[in-house]
């Protein structure tokens, strides 16, 4: 039997990286890397190492070692308000990182994963199709974009996976919105959620797993995976209540504008699946069906 293919991870420790490690690894021999010394996944069925993207000597040196027959990145800046504050932080996580990853990939003559968002769009009518004129808002925006561009005229060969506002559950994982609504819940004290920016929010785990399907079937090109429902954060946040058995009076609509953010955020967001659907056999999950899957998952945790 041939050698089991070699895929090395980046952005490994992140809610979505956990994911891609724990499935990929089952069928692929994976090299997960991420910033922290050490992998937060207590599984150990794959190797870890510790690696800034950022630090292209030692990227390539270990990419030169490990010689992956597919790289899947996972890492990226993604606190949107972060990345109008710290934008060279930004610039070499989201853009040169990126730009360095795609030149092995293409001198190596292998496949490069990476993700993008639907904050690539101003918002003003999503939810969009593949084919859809981006035009950023907001930093964050803007180098989720030039990644894609810098991918897409490198001449490797690619898979480029839109996807927006993921949730889920994981180790040490970053506040995802779905566990800040959680703890929210829990408090019992009342709080606001905006009911004006619309997306359709995607569990991490259906992402990881519409991933492999993607990556077995050799799907190559920009490709929308996310949720299957559109709908607002406000109207997300009821659904919690209703499927985790919380007091929806406790939540009540606010207005994006009462929050100051420093970035600005599309208001009607959000992705189109249908390409995804007829490319892939995995259902991309409604928010009460993933949710249950959630509920069922935390009993036994």
């Amino acid at each position: 039997m041939a050698d089991m293919q070699k895929v090395l991870i980046t952005g490994a420790n992140g809610l979505l990286g956990q994911k891609l490690v724990i499935h990929f690894s089952k069928w692929y021999d994976v090299l997960s890397t991420d910033l922290h010394p050490e992998s937060f996944i207590p599984i150990k069925h794959f190797q870890y190492t510790p690696l800034d993207v950022t630090n292209f000597g030692l990227v390539d040196e270990l990419l030169t070692d490990f010689a992956p027959d597919l790289i899947i990145n996972a890492a990226a800046y993604t606190d949107v308000d972060g990345c109008e504050e710290h934008k060279e932080s930004a610039w070499q996580v989201n853009v040169e990182a990126v730009r360095n990853l795609a030149d092995y990939c293409k001198r190596s003559k292998i496949k490069l994963v990476h993700y993008s968002t639907d904050y690539i769009f101003d918002g003003l009518n999503g939810p969009y199709a593949e084919d859809a004129r981006p035009n950023p808002i907001s930093y964050y925006g803007q180098t989720k974009l030039l990644s894609e561009e810098i991918i897409q005229e490198s001449g490797v060969e690619y898979l480029l996976i839109r996807s927006n506002v993921l949730y889920g559950v994981g180790e040490k994982v970053k506040h995802n919105f779905f566990l800040w609504l959680m703890e929210k819940f829990k408090a019992g004290q009342p709080f606001g959620v905006v009911d004006d920016q619309f997306n359709n929010p995607t569990l991490a785990e259906n992402l990881a797993l519409a991933t492999l399907e993607a990556v077995e079937r050799n799907l190559k090109g920009v490709i929308n995976m996310a949720g299957s429902e559109y709908l607002s954060r406000y109207d997300f946040a009821l659904k919690v209540a209703e499927i985790f058995g919380f007091d929806a009076n406790l939540v009540s609509p606010i207005k994006t504008e009462s929050l100051g953010q420093k970035a600005p955020r599309p208001m009607k967001g959000g992705l189109k699946i249908d390409l995804a659907k007829t490319l892939i056999q995995l259902p991309l999950l409604d928010v009460k069906t993933a949710l249950e899957f959630m509920k069922t998952y935390y009993e036994w945790k």
